[in-house]
């Protein structure tokens, strides 16, 4: 009986195996790479929010560009998101926007933390000569990546998911919008 109870097991195991290796195949390349390259800016993300919350006057201008640095990293992350998802041919498959929309919904509320942590942190960047400047900066030019990758996204999304597509982007914006507007850009 032991022995009927570890072979169903297993086999229980080896059809789940196969079941996640159907529903990774209803995913073209192309969509698989746009995916990763988000999963690749929220790990980025998270790096830069940490350092932006851990950031102190004290840490000086060497501080702020140390941020900065990362937030370069981002920007590139980012940039190539932008370029891979722009590269999806047509529109994508309903279980294929069921999957990007399922990664963009866990990004969204990173990104509005980090823009949060961003404005929260203004009084400590503007003790610095010139790191509120860098801030602005990256500001700019993260909202200008990630409206271009938005861009792409909504064009390659059905529309049956297009309501869902547009509220995720307009939570992002809505983001940016409050950190833009804290630091008078």
């Amino acid at each position: 009986m032991r022995a009927f109870s570890t072979l169903i097991i297993a086999a229980a195991l080896a059809l789940s195996a196969n079941a996640a290796a159907l529903d990774k195949r209803a995913v073209s390349a192309p969509v698989q790479l746009c995916i990763d390259d988000i999963n690749s800016v929220a790990a980025q993300l998270a790096i830069v929010k940490t350092d932006v919350d851990n950031f102190t006057r004290s840490a000086g201008y060497s501080g702020a560009l140390a941020v900065h640095n990362k937030e370069q990293v981002l920007e590139t992350r980012l940039k190539k998101a932008g370029t891979d998802c722009c590269a999806v041919a047509g529109t994508v498959t309903a279980e294929e926007a069921d999957a990007v929309i399922a990664t963009v919904n866990t990004l969204v509320p990173q990104v509005t933390a980090a823009l949060s942590s961003i404005v929260t942190k203004k009084p400590e960047f503007d003790a610095i000569l010139l790191a509120t400047a860098l801030v602005k900066s990256d500001i700019k030019n993260l909202d200008t990546q990630t409206k271009t990758l938005d861009t792409c996204l909504i064009a390659k999304t059905p529309a049956s998911h297009l309501t869902a597509a547009n509220a995720l982007v307009a939570q992002i914006n809505t983001s940016f919008a409050s950190a833009k507007t804290a630091y008078g850009i």
